[in-house]
């Protein structure tokens, strides 16, 4: 197994906030489930527009942050989603769906960083010098922040192994963490979760690192009250599959598939794709252990 897929297999898992229509969660469960390619089609079409906007508006920094959210959800979702399933059949194939999402990730990064030196001019000095130099982030920037972890994150993922990005790593730290003394509770725990990954592949990861893994998982599940299917996920990829415990991971993500992803509404859509993502990982298990 690859040091990239055995650790960016899921870096990052985000809530993904599929903005189908104006209609219930339910709805639009139903409508990924039933009409995936013209779901598809009308989120790129959104997206587009999106992109229009911040592209027309370049010193407008709420465009640019949306157009950078946007292009990382539907990368993700989409992209990367076809890329990775892909790869266990035709590698070679999968291959170009990556560098697709690799050049998506980058204009995403080129995004969220304007955005973010619109609002704080020294950022794009900050995110170089690897915190060299302090910047004094509002409370409200936390969002911004997650999203160009996810960004940088999805750049490194989809660049197979490229040196040029595996070095861009400790970034992926410096805006969690940043983000998280902000507001450790954002979006359900959303930083915890992230955290899990990224504490087993850090460049100063830890002796303990398993461990305080552990611990990130266990405030994101607090915080979530357990609603959320992403620690699961994260948990079952990143610490079961990094320790070859495959009774963990299976029961790790029947866990995840017992969540009623109704409870919470805000979470609906996101827990939908992880639900599906956990029946997945399930049918290729033979895939992360050896």
């Amino acid at each position: 197994m690859s040091f990239t897929n055995k650790y960016f297999i899921y870096l990052l898992p985000f809530v993904l906030h599929y903005n189908i229509s104006c209609t219930s969660p339910r709805v639009n469960v139903l409508a990924l489930s039933y009409t995936p390619n013209f779901s598809k089609k009308l989120y790129l079409s959104n997206l587009k527009k999106i992109e229009n906007k911040a592209i027309k508006n370049p010193l407008d920094s709420s465009f640019l942050f949306n157009a950078s959210k946007e292009l990382t959800i539907f990368s993700y979702g989409y992209t990367m989603e076809e890329a990775a399933k892909l790869k266990i059949s035709d590698y070679n194939a999968s291959k170009s769906i990556y560098l697709k999402a690799h050049n998506d990730f980058v204009r995403s990064i080129d995004y969220i960083n304007s955005s973010l030196d619109l609002e704080y001019p020294d950022y794009k000095t900050w995110i170089v010098e690897n915190n060299q130099k302090k910047l004094n982030f509002k409370k409200a920037s936390a969002e911004k922040l997650y999203w160009a972890a996810g960004a940088y994150a999805g750049a490194i993922e989809s660049s197979n192994g490229d040196p040029k990005w595996l070095i861009q790593l400790p970034k992926i730290g410096q805006l969690l963490e940043s983000g998280m003394k902000l507001d450790p509770e954002w979006n359900y725990g959303s930083f915890y979760t992230a955290m899990i990954s990224y504490t087993l592949i850090r460049h100063d990861a830890k002796n303990n690192k398993f461990d305080l893994a552990k611990e990130f998982f266990e405030k994101a599940v607090d915080i979530s009250k357990g609603e959320d299917l992403s620690p699961y996920i994260s948990y079952a990829v990143n610490i079961a599959v990094s320790e070859q415990d495959r009774n963990e991971f299976t029961n790790m993500l029947y866990k995840a598939l017992n969540i009623d992803i109704y409870a919470n509404p805000e979470l609906t859509l996101s827990n939908y794709m992880n639900r599906k993502k956990a029946n997945w990982l399930l049918d290729n298990i033979e895939e992360y252990f050896y």
